[in-house]
């Protein structure tokens, strides 16, 4: 219990009333220049996180941001701005509803749009956008274990923000994305996360395996006990047998922004695979040369191409046939998916996709209950 003890020493943030609540720092999005911000109703500000005043009236915020430094009517205020809504939940200029907080952080002369959020109520906006509402309920619920994990093993508490919105972390799409059924998913499993070792799992997930999970290792270097390549369940999905035929120019192009150039792109072929049957090694032919590529910086430049997964074979020159959809290591949602249907409960299929690992509750979950 040390180690979550310590954790939420980092994480729990005294904010407004809801002290004792485990907070997200979602950025949401990082802009240059000038920002006014619509406040509607009465709302509470925060400068570098310390109380500064509250407000029953909707106000408008003209900030920007030079230097590192915010300011509003042309006054520095300090590094960050944050602007706590009375009713709980706001809308930003894109029209787009978040619950929680906005928070403007100067970062040189850019902001950096974060939403600070209690994780159970972030929670209600990524597992409708990570998996359909329509899912059955015990995918939904191993979704919501995962994603709550994943958040809590991302926390950053000397950074200024936790976890990004997008599928570079986890999707994260705010009030108009929820789901009643995802979020029975997150209110039931309130505060179940995985473990390992008294540390939070690394739980990561992906759309479809394409028939064999993959390890970390082939994927981004590292060895993780509890994701080892193994074949996954058998399921049909609609990311299987896909075929791409790539342009001989932004091959060379992808290939120069790596420093490798040989010209005009006439071949590609693969050398290696991995243990899941990835591509780990493959040769380019140019009209200036070739060049050989393996191992995680491979993995990426085949993914920054825009291939649905690297588990493919090639059927040409630069086409290729191949399987799945995602990085392939950690939990299927897919796999996911056809579990529930046979019956799995969520507990089981999160063992089969992180075996050795602990499910277990939060000790902020459990004072709640109490």
């Amino acid at each position: 219990m040390r180690f979550f003890s310590l954790l939420l020493v980092s994480l729990v943030l005294s904010f407004g009333s809801a002290q004792g609540m485990v907070y997200v720092r979602v950025l949401l999005e990082e802009v240059p220049g000038n920002l006014t911000i619509n406040m509607s109703g009465g709302h509470t500000v925060y400068v570098d996180g310390v109380q500064r005043s509250a407000t029953n009236l909707g106000l408008n915020w003209p900030v920007q941001a030079i230097s590192g430094q915010l300011y509003v009517d042309g006054q520095v205020v300090g590094k960050s701005l944050t602007l706590e809504p009375s009713d709980g939940s706001l809308t930003v200029w894109d029209n787009t509803s978040y619950r929680g907080a906005l928070r403007l952080t100067a970062k040189g002369n850019n902001f950096q749009i974060i939403n600070v959020v209690d994780l159970e109520s972030y929670l209600r906006g990524v597992v409708a956008a990570e998996m359909p509402g329509s899912w059955p309920l015990e995918a939904l619920k191993a979704q919501a274990v995962a994603a709550r994990t994943y958040v809590l093993y991302s926390m950053k508490p000397t950074n200024t923000y936790d976890i990004c919105a997008t599928t570079d972390c986890q999707k994260y799409r705010g009030v108009a994305e929820e789901h009643p059924n995802s979020d029975q998913a997150v209110f039931e499993t309130a505060g179940q996360v995985l473990t390992y070792g008294g540390a939070f799992a690394k739980t990561y997930f992906h759309s479809d395996s394409g028939g064999v999970l993959a390890s970390p290792q082939e994927v981004w270097g590292g060895v993780v006990d509890y994701l080892p390549a193994h074949n996954d369940v058998v399921y049909d999905t609609p990311h299987r047998n896909w075929e791409k035929t790539l342009e001989p120019s932004s091959v060379e192009n992808m290939l120069a922004a790596y420093g490798k150039n040989v010209g005009t792109v006439g071949s590609m072929q693969i050398i290696s695979n991995t243990a899941s049957g990835r591509v780990w090694e493959m040769t380019f032919t140019g009209s200036s040369g070739s060049v050989t590529m393996a191992g995680t910086s491979l993995t990426k430049m085949l993914r920054d191409m825009g291939l649905k997964s690297t588990r493919f074979s090639m059927t040409g020159n630069l086409s290729m046939v191949g399987s799945g959809f995602g990085h392939g290591v950690g939990m299927s949602q897919y796999g996911a998916k056809f579990l529930s249907g046979q019956g799995y409960a969520y507990s089981q299929i999160l063992l089969f996709y992180y075996p050795g690992t602990n499910l277990q509750m939060m000790p902020y979950a459990v004072a709640q209950a109490q």
